[in-house]
C-alpha cells in the first residue's frame, strides 16, 4: 500500500483557481484502478493551505496515475499557481482499521 500525504500553500488570490484545478483531479483520480482514496481538503487552521491524502494499492497503480491526462493538467496548472509546500510518499506494509 502506498500513501501520499502533503500540503500545498496557495496565495489567497489563487485559491479559487487551485480549487477549480484540484476538484476534477480528485474526481478523476478517485476513479482510477488501484486508488483507495484521493482527497484534497482545506486546512482548518492555516488559510490558503490545502492537504492532500492519497492511498494506492500498488506502485504500478501509482505509476499509471502519474501518466494519466488529468495529472498533466494538474502539473500545468500548478506551474501557473505556484503553490509551496511538501508532499511525501510512504510505503505501508500493514493496514489496520482503527475505527
Amino acid at each position: 500500500m502506498i500513501v501520499i500525504q502533503g500540503h500545498f500553500d496557495v496565495q489567497p488570490d489563487h485559491c479559487a483557481a487551485f480549487e477549480a484545478l484540484v476538484v476534477p483531479m480528485q474526481q478523476a483520480s478517485s476513479a482510477e484502478d488501484g486508488c483507495h482514496s484521493y482527497v484534497f481538503s482545506k486546512d482548518l487552521e492555516t488559510p490558503g493551505r490545502y492537504r492532500l491524502a492519497e492511498c494506492w494499492e500498488t506502485e504500478e497503480a501509482l505509476a499509471a496515475h502519474f501518466q494519466a491526462p488529468h495529472m498533466a493538467t494538474l502539473q500545468a496548472g500548478l506551474k501557473e499557481i505556484k503553490p509551496t509546500g511538501s508532499v511525501w510518499k510512504h510505503t505501508v506494509s500493514e493496514r489496520t482499521k482503527m475505527m
